[in-house]
């Protein structure tokens, strides 16, 4: 068999390996970005979908509350929406200390002041940050959240307090694929919610399924979407839209489109724009092979579950048919270590050793309620920037699709190949 050479991604570098001639690549290419990405944001402000422009939504003496995707999202769009969104507020009478930021950390781990003055950028951090106006989210303090009911597909909604009482809600977001069959945006709902409201959407019997899983055994694909219907939900419930301004990034953050407006009338041109640039056709794989970074959206791939993830989440990306197909095989490169930060990630060795005692997702939804009322994994999430309880059992939920369509999972290049033994996968040295 003939073959070719490829680079693919392995940590911090590129390797070099062979695959049949017959291998297909997809390898995300940049599409053309914004030229002037701040005339971009400007122009999205002043014509949003289905909203007045912002300048005529802000009116002096209102309480403004700006929620933006936290730092597991690039940080150049923040940093280039933002200071125009506080230029618009202040110009139209807005007072500066009536302006609250609000970290949209959803059920992740709350950012340090570091990584907060990273993210956001020196104009708006140095500006806002000592008078107590950027804050992080909680998904579990009862002092932070207001509950509004539950809709009529039984999400539980419950969100950030200074938010939906402030008089003009503004949410910054990114649009991006997900594993969920369509994209990120509109992400109010989900980065400022509780933990009893994320959950209604990311636990084992409410997450959706690939499109091919349906038959006897798979759970019920949503006819409405979540986000569509929970934005329709507290806007009813608040009497206010959400301003929401979402970029579409290339490689390193950088904008390819920016869109504003309310929530269901942005989301169609933003999409559009995503599935022109995101969607690669390519043929069902017998082999998979996904080289890993160093590190992604939860942290270092050193830690084994995240490197797990990025291995096995990507199965589930394909929106019209399997990508993989059934009893083929995936194989994850990377050089993870397989250490976990016990301060960052305090119960993600106690949720694999689980799943190393029953070797089935299933079995850990039993557990979920004594990890998450755990007093030093709460203390460690509210108090030390450390995971909440329940982040490591979704991430095996979402791995569950790919563990049992695959007939094998090796993680290749791994120097401490046994951790991975005990997510059930297969570990080679090269």
């Amino acid at each position: 068999m003939s073959t070719k050479s490829i680079a693919v991604d392995y940590g911090d570098r590129q390797i070099e390996i062979e695959v049949p001639d017959t291998a297909v690549i997809a390898e995300f290419r940049d599409p053309p970005l914004l030229e002037n990405p701040e005339q971009a944001v400007r122009d999205a402000l002043a014509k949003p979908y289905g909203s007045p422009p912002l300048a005529e939504l802000a009116k002096p003496g209102m309480r403004v509350a700006i929620g933006f995707d936290d730092p597991t999202r690039p940080n150049v769009p923040p940093q280039t929406i933002l200071p125009i969104v506080v230029e618009t507020l202040l110009a139209a009478g807005v007072n500066e200390r009536d302006i609250v930021f609000i970290s949209g950390c959803s059920n992740h781990r709350k950012p340090t002041r570091l990584e907060l003055a990273n993210h956001l950028g020196a104009e708006i951090f140095n500006r806002f940050w000592l008078h107590g106006q950027i804050i992080n989210h909680d998904c579990y303090d009862p002092a932070q959240l207001r509950y509004f009911g539950i809709t009529e597909s039984g999400r539980y909604v419950e969100h950030n307090r200074h938010f939906v009482d402030a008089d003009l809600l503004i949410y910054q977001g990114n649009v991006a694929s997900t594993a969920w069959k369509s994209y990120t945006g509109t992400g109010a709902v989900i980065g400022l919610a509780s933990t009893p409201s994320i959950a209604s959407h990311h636990s084992y019997h409410s997450i959706p399924v690939p499109s091919n899983l349906a038959g006897k055994e798979s759970k019920p694909r949503r006819k409405v979407s979540v986000k569509d219907e929970m934005n329709g939900f507290l806007e009813q419930a608040t009497g206010r839209k959400i301003f929401y301004i979402n970029a579409v990034n290339g490689t390193k953050g950088r904008m390819a489109g920016v869109f504003a407006g309310s929530a269901r009338e942005v989301r169609p041109p933003a999409w559009e724009l995503a599935e022109h640039i995101y969607r690669c056709p390519v043929p069902e794989a017998d082999v998979l092979i996904v080289g890993l970074p160093q590190s992604y959206s939860y942290g270092s791939s050193h830690n084994p579950l995240i490197a797990a993830v990025g291995a096995l989440v990507p199965p589930r990306y394909s929106a019209d048919q399997p990508v993989l197909r059934e009893g083929g095989v995936v194989i994850g490169l990377t050089p993870s270590t397989g250490y976990i930060d016990p301060r960052l990630y305090p119960d993600y060795q106690a949720v694999i050793d689980l799943y190393g005692r029953y070797h089935t997702v299933r079995a850990l939804v039993d557990h979920e309620e004594a990890f998450d009322h755990r007093p030093d994994y709460r203390h460690k999430y509210t108090y030390e920037n450390g995971y909440p309880p329940l982040h490591a059992f979704w991430l095996f939920y979402e791995m569950e699709y790919a563990l049992n369509r695959a007939g094998a999972v090796i993680l290749a290049g791994t120097p401490n190949p046994g951790v991975f033994r005990g997510l059930g996968l297969t570990p080679a040295k090269d």
